[in-house]
């Protein structure tokens, strides 16, 4: 019988291993919470919502009727579906756009410090410390047709025509998506003084000696330069506002008809109202399909523009 040792240079590789995951132990036992709960809470949810849009999931039963991808080609014929989501689609392309051009303006006037910016930072941020149900109940207040706000001012003080700013659908998401801005401009206007911090005010002297105005240092300093903090505040808009639902849900209840009915707001219905879990699932898979996409599209088109 023989026995065969191993070389001396595998052993020493072994014990080197070993010593070193003894010196990382430490940083993956850090690292398990949060892959605990990423998993739990994130990526299980994820893989079970793919798996019960491949079913006609009704609740209560133990065993579910497989379809395959019936749910989906449903989808593509659901006219509802697409016009909440052009719904949508507007909703973010107009709330994105003001938000990013309104906090860039804002963050460019706030940058230097002067009396009172301190003050009007607080007052420009204090709107996204509230909910959205106070903010939906201050949306009904200012747009309602009868007892609003705006309505007064228009109707009884300028003695103009009662405008059905809830009711009336080429109206009702741009005042949403006004309602939205005035709520949440707060943090990319942060987002953004942080970021113009981080140009070197040596550019700015230069500029200036060259005989540079306000308007060229703007486009050709400021604007190449805060490109990455764009990048970053515009992907979150767009990712936030493409799941709005309280605002339309509380404010105009998604009417008149389905004109401010957003697609969260069809998937919420479909889910709990009508009890379909697996055609709600293919609606939801279907926007984080589209967001990625999208958010993909965005960091290749302004990829170049972050690169200085």
């Amino acid at each position: 019988m023989t026995t065969t040792a191993l070389p001396a240079s595998t052993s020493l590789s072994n014990s080197r291993r070993w010593k070193t995951l003894r010196k990382q132990l430490p940083n993956y036992l850090f690292v398990l919470p949060h892959f605990f709960f990423f998993t739990v809470f994130l990526l299980y949810p994820i893989v079970r919502g793919l798996q019960i849009s491949l079913f006609d999931w009704k609740i209560m039963l133990k065993e579910q009727k497989y379809i395959g991808l019936a749910n989906y080609q449903a989808l593509l014929n659901d006219k509802i579906f697409w016009e909440v989501l052009g719904n949508t689609a507007e909703f973010m392309v107009v709330t994105v756009i003001v938000n990013v051009i309104l906090a860039l303006l804002v963050a460019v006037g706030l940058k230097h410090k002067f009396f009172g910016s301190d003050a009007l930072r607080v007052l420009f941020y204090a709107p996204g410390i509230l909910s959205v149900s106070v903010i939906g109940i201050i949306g009904i207040r200012i747009w309602d047709t009868q007892i609003g706000i705006l309505n007064y001012f228009v109707t009884t003080l300028l003695g103009g025509p009662r405008i059905s700013w809830l009711g009336d659908p080429g109206i009702v998401v741009p005042a949403l998506a006004l309602t939205t801005v005035w709520w949440s401009f707060g943090f990319p206007m942060l987002v953004f003084i942080a970021g113009l911090h981080n140009i070197p005010e040596q550019l700015y002297e230069a500029a200036k000696i060259d005989g540079a105005g306000r308007l060229g240092t703007f486009r050709h300093i400021t604007v190449p330069l805060i490109m990455p903090t764009m990048l970053f505040v515009v992907v979150t808009q767009f990712i936030a506002h493409m799941q709005v639902f309280a605002q339309p849900y509380i404010i105009s209840g998604g009417g008149p008809g389905n004109a401010s009915r957003s697609a969260s707001m069809y998937l919420y219905e479909t889910a709990w109202k009508f009890f379909r879990f697996g055609y709600a699932s293919s609606i939801s898979v279907v926007m984080a399909v589209v967001m990625i996409v999208v958010t993909v599209v965005l960091f290749s088109l302004m990829r170049r523009r972050t690169e200085y």
